[in-house]
């Protein structure tokens, strides 16, 4: 038995070899280059290396806050605001609108024409147009106060990369906005619109805040008394 098996292995080996040669696979000889030419497309191209992916970083723009000089203009101050989403860098930045302006700017004598404890909310954002919600204006002031207020709403929000216009909400509900010159308008609020802010002459002022003149001196020279009359309203009498 065992010369049997012997025999089938060298029958089965020498089976393996004839049919090994009979393919045209070489069985032995040193190792030779293939032309880059005769290799099939893609099939020497180094393998892809899975690169890691590394968590999304909070991006940080610098913005800027508004805030009201004693000569009655806005003026900017930069504000670093991180956030992912141009929607949370935007109410962030609003945050700090609604908080004030720091002990450093306080002592600027830059102040803000928005009520004391008003928040100030996106409720919406859509292409370039920001929607910005008021939760409390019942103090908000009037004529060219209230004016300047909105102007530093829709200077602050628009300098926050991507955002170009401001629409406004009181509790949810549309308003319409003061213009610089008191018309009102329920359309989208930009930059460019309250830019008058940013000069003092331009600032238009309301009737109330102009000085008011004399009654006597409304039409000078007329029924005016002679300058020796006596404070009776009688004429002097002649020197005798």
């Amino acid at each position: 038995m065992t010369g049997r098996r012997a025999g089938w292995a060298a029958a089965a080996a020498g089976l393996v070899v004839a049919v090994a040669a009979g393919c045209g696979v070489p069985t032995g000889g040193p190792p030779s280059t293939i032309a880059p030419t005769d290799v099939p497309y893609g099939l020497a191209a180094p393998s892809p290396t899975a690169t890691p992916t590394a968590p999304p970083e909070a991006k940080v723009d610098t913005s800027r806050v508004h805030w009201l000089t004693t000569e009655g203009t806005l003026v900017p101050r930069v504000r670093e605001v991180s956030g992912t989403s141009r929607r949370e860098r935007l109410a962030y930045l609003l945050d700090q609108l609604a908080a004030g302006p720091t002990p450093s700017e306080r002592d600027e004598q830059l102040s803000t024409s928005l009520p004391p404890e008003v928040r100030l909310s996106v409720s919406g954002l859509e292409g370039g147009t920001a929607t910005i919600d008021l939760d409390s204006f019942a103090q908000a002031p009037a004529g060219v106060a209230g004016r300047r207020a909105v102007a530093q709403l829709v200077l602050t929000a628009t300098s926050v990369p991507g955002v170009e216009s401001v629409l406004l909400e009181l509790a949810g509900e549309p308003i319409e906005a003061p213009l610089p010159a008191g018309e009102l308008t329920a359309g989208p609020l930009t930059a460019e619109d309250y830019a008058a802010f940013r000069t003092p002459a331009a600032v238009p002022e309301s009737a109330e805040a102009q000085p008011e003149v004399p009654a006597t001196l409304d039409a000078p020279g007329a029924d005016a008394p002679p300058a020796d009359a006596p404070p009776g309203g009688e004429p002097a009498a002649p020197p005798s």
